[in-house]
């Protein structure tokens, strides 16, 4: 019989560290602090869930956040998250803004002791992720990253299939993406995702998912070697015919060792000349998987004739309904879970922690200076990490 993989790894009890806790009787208010992705996926998922109540809204535009408020019915619309952080009665935020700006909205925010969920990627640079993971556990409270991703069913169905022994031991992965989101510079305009100082480019944008995903899937990831590269290099400026330079990738590629002695490759154009969608395959000594799109997955076992379609349990697709954003379905199970460890006094495990976000960008980090100085980089942690390790 196959055991679910939350009943397999169940949530830890509260440790030696003091939790803040929220009263079980009432609603967890929660206030979502960016009125983009925020107003779009995480209002509508948290105003699903019966343990949640959103009772502000925060854009630095004053006229966005009463819009946002008036259409979700939200009662406080604020334009400065600070005031926020500092109300007594908002128990948790949802920082949904540009990620130049996660690490002084959380950092704010567990000052106060609110507990965080934080929008992917988790920071600009690692320096700034493990400011971030230190004063959560300090402030002891639940603090998570949305790599919703891994709530996805196929996903979900992959990460049990591996730990069963599906694959054996795990050999190899290679991941590509091929689409056309970024290829007219006419199209999309320029915006932060375009500037490197602001934490843009595809890297840190998409390359976080995947790199969460194989990390989760094969285990910690102890050197990587890559480069990134922008190929529209103008694009033009909102409201206006001008052309801006854009100085962060839309284009990048990385190998990875883990810890296992497993090898993947990672590959994303996203200035394909039309859509070819993404296809993650993974190897092992006794079969292999293979992810199209996240609609259908493949798998095979040693000495099978032929790769063929693998069902997906019912028990994985929870019955939600259908929402404007694809990714509202998935964000939902994991604000659920972001609810019961707080309801609980402890950390999950199958929702990806603050930690997680940390050692996505310590990969993140690790491709950019790798690309710089044309070389390996070590991330196992090793003090004195050895060249056979690469």
């Amino acid at each position: 019989m196959v055991i679910p993989y939350r009943t397999r790894h169940p949530l830890p009890t509260q440790a030696d560290v003091s939790k803040v806790t929220a009263p079980p009787t009432k609603p967890l208010r929660v206030a979502v602090i960016g009125t983009g992705f925020g107003a779009a996926v995480h209002i509508p998922a948290l105003q699903f869930i019966e343990e949640t109540e959103v009772v502000a809204v925060c854009s630095r535009r004053a006229e966005r956040a009463k819009a946002v408020a008036a259409r979700h019915g939200i009662p406080t619309a604020a334009t400065d998250f600070r005031d926020l952080v500092r109300d007594p009665d908002i128990d948790a935020v949802v920082i949904a803004t540009p990620p130049y700006l996660h690490h002084q909205m959380a950092i704010a925010a567990l000052e106060a002791r609110k507990h965080v969920l934080c929008e992917k990627p988790m920071a600009r640079n690692l320096a700034e992720t493990r400011d971030m993971v230190k004063l959560a556990e300090t402030a002891g409270v639940v603090a998570m990253i949305n790599h919703e991703f891994r709530y996805l069913p196929i996903r979900a169905r992959v990460k049990e299939l591996i730990d069963e022994g599906y694959l054996g031991v795990p050999q190899s992965a290679s991941l590509i993406v091929y689409r056309s989101s970024l290829a007219d510079p006419n199209e999309r305009p320029f915006g932060w995702l375009m500037e490197h100082d602001k934490a843009g480019g595809m890297l840190l944008a998409s390359g976080s998912h995947h790199i969460d995903a194989l990390r989760w899937w094969l285990g910690e990831i102890h050197a990587v070697a890559g480069t990134t590269a922008t190929m529209v290099k103008k694009r033009r400026l909102a409201d206006s015919s001008g052309m801006a330079t854009v100085d962060a990738d839309d284009n990048f590629a990385f190998l990875l060792r883990f810890a296992s002695g497993a090898i993947a490759t990672v590959h994303v154009c996203a200035t394909a000349p039309t859509d070819a969608g993404e296809q993650i395959t993974l190897s092992g000594t006794e079969g292999m998987l293979i992810v199209e799109g996240d609609g259908v997955l493949y798998g095979g076992r040693r000495r099978d004739v032929d790769l063929r379609e693998l069902p997906i349990p019912e028990r994985l697709e929870v019955e939600l309904p259908e929402f404007p954003h694809f990714l509202t379905r998935p964000t939902i199970q994991l604000l659920r879970d972001w609810v019961r460890a707080i309801r609980e006094g402890a950390g999950a495990t199958f929702a990806p922690s603050f930690a997680d976000g940390a050692k996505v960008q310590e990969v993140i980090d690790a491709v950019v200076r790798s690309g710089a100085q044309g070389r390996w980089i070590d991330t196992s942690g090793s003090r004195w990490p050895l060249s056979s390790a690469v």
